[in-house]
C-alpha cells in the first residue's frame, strides 16, 4: 500500500462512518429521544417528516447497491420498531419516488404489478 491508497482509503472509511452516524442520529431522534427543549417525541403520531427522514436514514444504512421498497422497510423495522408498526409500504413507496425525483436515490428499474422497483444511491 502506498500513501494515495491510504489517503483513498482513510478518506473512503470517514466518509462512511459519517453516513453511517447521520442515519443513527435521525434514528435516534425519531425514537423518541429528548429534544434540546425537553419534549420527547409523540408517541401516537409521526412528526412532519419523520417518515422522510426514518426513509434517509435506512437507504444509507442498507449495504450493497440496489435496493427495494422491502430492504427499506426492514431496515426502518429493524432501527425503529414504533415507527415501522405505524408506517404503510405504500407510505414508503411514495417516500422513495420522492427521493428520487429530487436525485437522493436513482431508479434502477421500476416495478411494475407485484415486481418492486429497484432503486440505488448515487456515486459520489
Amino acid at each position: 500500500m502506498n500513501d494515495r491508497e491510504y489517503r483513498r482509503l482513510r478518506a473512503e472509511a470517514e466518509a462512511e462512518y459519517k453516513r453511517k452516524l447521520e442515519a443513527i442520529e435521525t434514528v435516534w431522534k425519531m425514537s423518541g429521544a429528548s429534544t434540546s427543549n425537553g419534549t420527547g417525541a409523540s408517541g401516537s403520531s409521526m412528526s412532519r417528516g419523520a417518515l422522510l427522514d426514518a426513509v434517509r436514514a435506512a437507504v444509507k444504512l442498507i449495504p450493497g447497491g440496489d435496493f427495494t421498497i422491502k430492504e427499506v422497510a426492514e431496515q426502518i423495522e429493524h432501527s425503529n420498531s414504533a415507527l415501522a408498526s405505524r408506517v404503510k409500504k405504500a407510505s414508503i413507496s411514495g417516500t422513495l419516488k420522492r427521493l428520487a425525483d429530487d436525485k437522493e436515490i436513482v431508479v434502477v428499474a421500476l416495478g411494475s404489478g407485484k415486481r418492486a422497483s429497484r432503486y440505488r444511491r448515487p456515486v459520489g
